[in-house]
């Protein structure tokens, strides 16, 4: 499951009804034959998704916030999972709500009259709630059904007839293997692979320091040493996320000391999100005297930190260092080992999944589960994600990471 705020793409000419056009001076993408918007659906997800309920807001005739789910959830229960997608899609919390919506359906079995019943009444579900709820209609919708593609409210034999156009036809090459690849993202489904390649080579000395690091008696992390950590991790993740540089290979002996158990690894999570002030006070909280904080200043900051792991401190994290963080642990890949490697990668499926990038999230949780079987942390993530679906960070569509990208960006 995958949820982000507005990609700004041009879209002018659906297939159906037209969205509304009010910017200028923009070169539009026109959508108006079943390549076009297929093209629109691989740009936007780097790849044509596979078993997908895809929906793509469109605001004063631009692209908006697009979302992402499984298909068998949503063909089950149609009406719980299009509830759930036009409240994170027009929500509350997703202003600027669009105000019309392209749906794409997508499966892998040969289409059929008894398929086109059953994701017409998905597509009918989802209609209603977003039209009769939220003032959002769509206007255009697809079905690629094992690889051909059609509009199913369209007469025109000539195009949509069952089982529709090829797709491959359509875009000019084997589906997700274009010779533009290279240009768009790439599939949230190759996260974690992509990010354990892209780790630079070890450097010899660190890897030195390291391996003699760990063949030194264990000494366990108490209180005043747990303190001193998270302060060099702070310092760390600060200068990245500002930008003045830091070489977090050179630290890798003493950061991955933060790595080597849960209730270590865990802090890192608030760490980066709400703070140190707020992390040290968890810290406390957990293996201290058990004092309750002594004014409202110190129970904000518990508050904060209680609430920060599942994203529901109803204000926009520190997307900054929660990006910085990823830098550093994509600098400890090569030293990270045992212990070390496993927690790396649970931190980083956590990550994705407050991104509101439930599909990269599932990449690290399989990678994970690969290599250490008996992990319960990312099949705690997993069960997360089962039972409340997209964290609440990625539904306000202003807290959301997606939105903090788009903004860099428009400011770049």
């Amino acid at each position: 499951m995958d949820s982000a705020a507005p990609a700004g793409h041009p879209f002018d000419g659906p297939h159906g009804p037209a969205a509304p056009a009010e910017r200028t001076g923009t070169s539009r993408l026109d959508i108006q034959q079943p390549g076009d918007s297929a093209r629109l659906v691989e740009h936007t997800f780097g790849c044509l998704p596979s078993d997908s309920l895809i929906v793509i807001g469109l605001l004063d005739g631009f692209t908006g916030g697009h979302m992402r789910i499984d298909l068998g959830p949503a063909l089950t229960d149609p009406f719980a999972a299009a509830q759930m997608v036009a409240e994170c899609l027009a929500g509350p919390g997703a202003e600027p709500a669009p105000e019309a919506a392209m749906v794409m359906l997508i499966g892998t079995t040969p289409a059929s009259r008894g398929q086109d019943a059953e994701w017409s009444r998905c597509l009918e579900a989802l209609g209603l709630i977003l039209e009769a709820e939220y003032c959002v209609r769509i206007v255009q919708c697809w079905f690629l059904c094992a690889g051909h593609i059609r509009d199913p409210s369209c007469s025109e034999h000539s195009c949509c007839k069952l089982p529709g156009q090829p797709i491959e036809e359509l875009l000019g090459h084997p589906t997700g293997h274009s010779q533009s690849a290279v240009r768009r993202p790439r599939p949230l489904r190759d996260a974690a692979e992509l990010f354990l390649r892209q780790a630079p080579a070890p450097e010899a000395t660190v890897l030195d320091r390291v391996q003699l690091h760990r063949r030194s008696p264990e000494q366990r992390l108490d209180p005043a040493a747990a303190q001193r950590l998270l302060h060099r991790w702070d310092i760390l993740l600060e200068a990245i996320a500002r930008g003045t540089g830091a070489d977090a290979a050179q630290d890798a002996p003493e950061l991955l000391r933060q790595l080597r158990s849960a209730s270590s690894r865990d802090l890192l999570i608030p760490l980066a999100t709400v703070g140190l002030p707020a992390t040290l006070m968890g810290l406390e909280a957990d293996h201290g005297d058990g004092r309750r904080p002594t004014g409202p200043a110190q129970a904000r900051l518990l508050e904060d930190y209680a609430s920060c792991f599942l994203g529901e401190t109803g204000r926009r994290p520190d997307w900054e260092r929660v990006d910085a963080l990823e830098h550093v642990l994509g600098a400890l890949v090569p030293y990270a080992a045992g212990s070390e490697r496993e927690n790396l990668l649970c931190v980083m499926a956590w990550i994705e999944w407050a991104r509101g990038r439930g599909t990269a999230a599932g990449s690290f949780i399989d990678q994970c589960l690969a290599e250490f079987p008996e992990n319960q942390f990312s099949r705690l993530i997993d069960r997360l994600m089962q039972l409340k679906g997209v964290c609440l960070w990625a539904r306000v569509k202003k807290h959301s990471w997606s939105w903090a990208q788009s903004q860099a960006q428009s400011r770049s």
